[in-house]
């Protein structure tokens, strides 16, 4: 019986599909960005009480948060794997 503390090889995760997934994840967070943006587009043009200062300032950040972790996860998937 093997010991405990070693992985078996079929466990480990190849580094060609870690980059898959992390190309995967860089797109689905960029279009979750242009999603968010989209909102504040429509969210801005309704009229529905909500201050348009608040909603474009929150609404910013949380895109360019959004682009930060897209761009960082594609530029480590290219430069790590």
């Amino acid at each position: 019986m093997p010991p405990m503390n070693q992985k078996k090889k079929k466990d480990r995760i190849a580094p060609a599909e870690k980059k898959a997934a992390l190309m995967e994840a860089s797109k689905f967070i960029l279009d979750l960005a242009k999603l968010v943006f989209a909102g504040i587009i429509l969210g801005s043009i309704m009229d529905m009480g909500i201050s348009k200062g608040g909603l474009l300032l929150v609404g910013g950040l949380i895109v360019c948060v959004f682009i930060f972790l897209g761009a960082y996860s594609y530029y480590y998937a290219i430069k790590k794997f």
